[in-house]
């Protein structure tokens, strides 16, 4: 590969442009242009891993002071060569000086510098390097290479390993420009001009950016593509930041200077989670040798290119600054390209430091004075304002307090704030009162009501790799539906976590009740402890065989960190019971699984098939009485164990708590829904009775509480958002032809909708957009397609899976059928009519040792592969059990020849005793000696039988 290298070596997100670039003259700006989508997701399945992937990471990772993304740039060969390579050069460095000054801008409030580590021109494209119109798969195949060439297996996150290069430094992220247009989802240019994976920085294979060379816009292009790398969304995303003009909008305004864009706060929010995640950690880490790698001028951009160098990458060699637009070109930058006899302009200002007057440039789109840059000025931070109200009203919640880096604010080039600017707590409640549902099913009930639906109708459902996400299954089915992308913080993040939801992410909650603490209990129960003060018992319960309950053990009031476990699954059941007759699996009475509450604490019953477990973190307030229910079939034993203190004697047992007298008072249960969908409305706390005994709450009727007392409901602001008009369509009406082409409609209708959620017509001129298509045309196909298909044949398998084919035909007079529309004429099948068949053993001795006498087998109808019983073999089908067989003439005095009854063949089976002895005798008593197979196990008390009765016949 003749590439030059300088001597100073989730889900993929893409840019579009307006591609055209007509001549003009002056005329007002034109609107806002699209420039990002998102890829649809089963492309996102296939090659970019979720932003899940970090966010589902519940360890908290405090934000340092400032973060170095390690850059490499490679520019393509049509791209050196357009440029020429030293130009080329220029341009990159230029280029990537904008993206690292819109990194520094104070909006971001984290100082990220971008630093290119690594700058590489190809002169020739490399065999391994595919880049064509398929965006996608240009972004795949570069990101392979990159990683070949600058990373691989040698290389293991920031830190080389043995073996590797020693000339090339680390990368965090890799940028490949080239001048080929790309598209995305389809193998032909288009407007896009940028792709990348969002969350991809420090991931070998994803922390790709692919950008088009379409001028000095690039700078924007390749900051706002970074942007997704470094895990943010698109402005529209989130509702605050939506309808404004930033660098990570989804829409593109024209005639907006990359140097005026700033960063929104939503932005800010999505770095600041990014950076808090283990993904990012190779930001941290700095190779000593990439601060002498590539190094981007300091200057402003303009003071590098002319105005007329600038028309000249807009536009080609040959164009010029236009100078009868000078007094506009800080608004816009208009040129004159050689043989036009009008100026045209892509609407992009020039660059910041562009000469626009006499010891004059342009900054931000305006012509201002070159008076010098003020002294740098470091940003300081704001004091903190007031903690918020807690999230919850009863159990445990979240509260937040908030500074801004504005004390003073960075000046050009000044640092920024270090810290974070967001800082949360946990905050303690009164225990919600029992009956009150959990806080995700309120959020859930919330949203029935704000969608007027029934009370209650909707329940919360936990998806284990989304804890944070809001999802509802209406009552009774297992159907979740995704509600909101954040649940309120505080929500728990599982039905079993101390962990909560913040945020929109689940953050471990150390049990010093600080967020993001390591701190954990010791298994005595003392927080950050060393497991000194308490002591393991354990046993094991092995009587394996009984009927009914039996005590395994009791275990001690102050027990912590219970666990009993079966050693195998059986058919017993573990049993739990305290004084209190609080129980589990007692009575007869076998509970589903699930949490109880016994002796003072929370027990967890799990039950898998036959496979029990019992766990509780205790401590116990009164003894606890394990047990085991058996019944005749064996049982395998059980195993558990508990902490107790060191200290512990049996004195120090607790007896059931005294009963106190009852407290009532006025608790804020929860919230109503808000009193209007849009427009701003209100929500206050439902105000309930609560009876407190013994620590306990529970809801009761407001009458048993002090009217006088009750407290006037809180009240929160509610759907701020404003009320707005939206198209309506209908469904298209049928195809006005049915072969051929015709015609198709439906109605579109502007609607706006209410503050009480209902929707009302309105003229068209209020819905913002285009109306969309009232008619489209269609084409009937009746006339194309005419496919007549036989009946299906016989399965090819009388058991199990088998084929089954028809026939199919093109019936249409034209003989030219549709073939996306041809039936199957083959497809899989399923019979189990012949798996059953008749099995035999083999014939015994004859029953006679002279003259006639029976021979008999064993017949059996079987399954052909499990070899099951069953009765579906067919009867007529059935081979004889029993047959005659002939022996030499008898000289006895009973005539064999007259025995052809079973029972009487019997008599002359060969005995050599009983082998069931213990049943014989009720063989015998319920007359079962006639059938043969009770008979050959009982035969000697079988035979007394028959002699017997032929003794009284005689």
């Amino acid at each position: 590969v003749n590439a030059s290298e300088t001597s100073f070596s989730g889900k993929e997100h893409f840019i579009r442009r307006r591609r055209s670039t007509k001549p003009g003259h002056p005329t007002k700006p034109q609107g806002p242009e699209e420039h990002c989508k998102v890829v649809a997701e089963k492309k996102r399945q296939k090659k970019v891993k979720s932003t899940s992937d970090w966010r589902e990471r519940r360890n908290a990772i405090r934000l340092t002071s400032e973060y170095t993304v390690e850059t490499l740039v490679v520019a393509d060969a049509d791209m050196v060569q357009y440029h020429g390579a030293e130009a080329a050069q220029r341009f990159i460095l230029t280029v990537m000086n904008m993206v690292y000054n819109m990194f520094q801008h104070q909006s971001l409030g984290i100082k990220v510098n971008i630093r290119v580590t690594k700058l590489v021109l190809l002169h020739n494209r490399p065999a391994k390097l595919s880049i064509g119109h398929h965006g996608e798969r240009s972004l795949e195949s570069f990101c392979q290479w990159q990683n070949e060439e600058y990373g691989g297996a040698k290389y293991l996150g920031n830190n080389q390993v043995p073996g590797a290069r020693d000339d090339t430094p680390p990368v965090d992220a890799a940028v490949f420009v080239t001048r080929t247009d790309f598209c995305v989802h389809k193998d032909e240019p288009c407007d896009t001009v940028g792709i990348a994976y969002l969350g991809g920085v420090c991931s070998a294979k994803r922390k790709c950016v692919l950008a088009e060379d379409n001028g000095l816009n690039l700078a924007f292009t390749i900051a706002h593509e970074l942007g997704h790398n470094m895990g943010m969304s698109h402005d529209d995303d989130h509702q605050p930041c939506a309808g404004r003009s930033h660098i990570m909008s989804g829409e593109w305004v024209k005639g907006r200077n990359p140097s005026d864009l700033s960063w929104s706060s939503c932005s800010r929010d999505d770095l600041e989670n990014f950076l808090k995640s283990k993904v990012s950690t190779c930001l941290l880490v700095t190779d000593p040798r990439s601060q002498y790698s590539v190094r981007l001028p300091h200057k402003l951009p303009g003071m590098h290119y002319s105005a007329d160098e600038q028309c000249q990458i807009l536009f080609g060699t040959n164009a010029t600054f236009c100078k009868d637009m000078e007094h506009l070109m800080c608004a816009g930058l208009w040129c004159l390209v050689e043989g036009d006899t009008s100026c045209k302009t892509k609407l992009d200002p020039p660059l910041d430091g562009t000469e626009c007057g006499a010891d004059k440039w342009c900054r931000a789109g305006e012509c201002v004075s070159k008076t010098p840059i003020p002294e740098h000025v470091d940003g300081d931070w704001s004091v903190w304002s007031q903690w918020s109200m807690c999230s919850r009203t009863c159990g445990t919640g979240v509260r937040f307090r908030q500074r801004k880096c504005d004390n003073p604010p960075p000046g050009p080039g000044g640092k920024n704030c270090r810290g974070a600017s967001v800082e949360h707590t946990v905050c303690e409640n009164l225990p919600c009162p029992k009956g009150v549902p959990s806080f995700r099913d309120q959020q859930c009930q919330a949203h029935d009501r704000y969608t007027n639906k029934k009370k209650s109708l909707l329940t919360a459902v936990i998806v284990d790799d989304k804890p944070c996400e809001l999802f509802c299954s209406p009552l009774g089915k297992d159907s979740p539906v995704l509600v909101t992308d954040r649940v309120l913080d505080g929500t728990p993040c599982g039905p079993y976590e101390t962990d909560l939801c913040v945020h929109g992410k689940c953050q471990k909650i150390g049990c010093d009740g600080i967020i993001g603490s390591a701190a954990k209990e010791d298994r005595c129960g003392i927080c950050s402890g060393d497991g000194k003060t308490c002591k393991v018992v354990k046993g094991d319960f092995n009587h394996t065989k009984g009927m009914g309950y039996i005590e395994a053990a009791v275990i001690p009031a102050g027990a912590r960190r219970i666990r009993v476990v079966e050693d195998k699954p059986a058919h017993s059941f573990l049993a739990l019971k305290d004084s209190s007759k609080r129980s589990i699996n007692s009575d007869w009475k076998i509970e589903l699984p699930g949490e109880f509450q016994i002796a003072g604490t929370t027990v967890r019953y799990v039950r898998r098939g036959l496979w029990e477990k019992i766990s509780a973190k205790g401590p116990t307030k009164i003894p606890l009485h394990l047990m085991v229910l058996l019944f005749h079939d064996q049982n395998y034993g059980i195993h558990y164990e508990y902490t107790i203190p060191v200290n512990y004697t049996a004195e120090n047992r607790s007896e059931p708590e005294k009963q106190q007298d009852s407290l009532y008072i006025w608790t804020h249960s929860g919230w109503e829904g808000c009193s209007v969908q849009c427009g701003g409305g209100e929500r206050k706390t439902i105000v309930s009775c609560t009876r407190i005994v013994n620590k306990t709450m529970t809801l009761v009727n407001d009458s048993d509480c002090q009217r006088v007392t009750r407290p006037e409901p809180q009240v929160r602001k509610c759907n701020t958002h404003p009320c707005q008009s939206r198209w309506v369509t209908g469904h298209w009406s049928p195809c006005s032809a049915t072969c051929e082409k015709g015609v198709q409609h439906r109605e579109v209708t502007c609607v706006y909708q209410l503050q009480n959620g209902t929707y009302v017509n309105t003229r068209d001129l209020y819905c913002l957009g285009n109306k969309p298509a009232m008619v489209q045309s269609c084409e009937g196909r009746d006339c194309l397609s005419i496919w007549e298909a036989s009946e299906w044949s016989k399965c090819s398998a009388d058991c199990g899976r088998g084929i089954q084919k028809r026939t199919v035909t093109c019936t249409n007079s034209q003989g030219k059928c549709d073939a996306a529309t041809r039936p199957r004429e083959e497809e899989e099948c399923e019979d189990h009519t012949g798996c059953y068949e008749w099995k035999t053993g083999d014939w015994s001795k004859c029953s006679s040792t002279c003259g006639k006498g029976l021979q008999s087998r064993v017949v059996q109808c079987m399954h052909k592969v499990t070899g099951r019983h069953g009765s579906e073999c067919p009867a007529l089908a059935k081979p004889p059990a029993y047959r005659q067989c002939h022996q030499e003439v008898c000289n006895d005095k009973i005539n064999v020849n007259t025995i052809t009854s079973p029972r009487l063949a019997a008599l002359t089976y060969k005995c050599t005793g009983d082998q069931w002895t213990v049943y014989c005798r009720v063989i015998r008593e319920k007359n079962l000696c006639q059938d043969m197979r009770w008979y050959q196990r009982c035969c000697q008390t079988c035979r007394d039988f028959y002699a017997n009765k032929m003794q009284q016949k005689s």
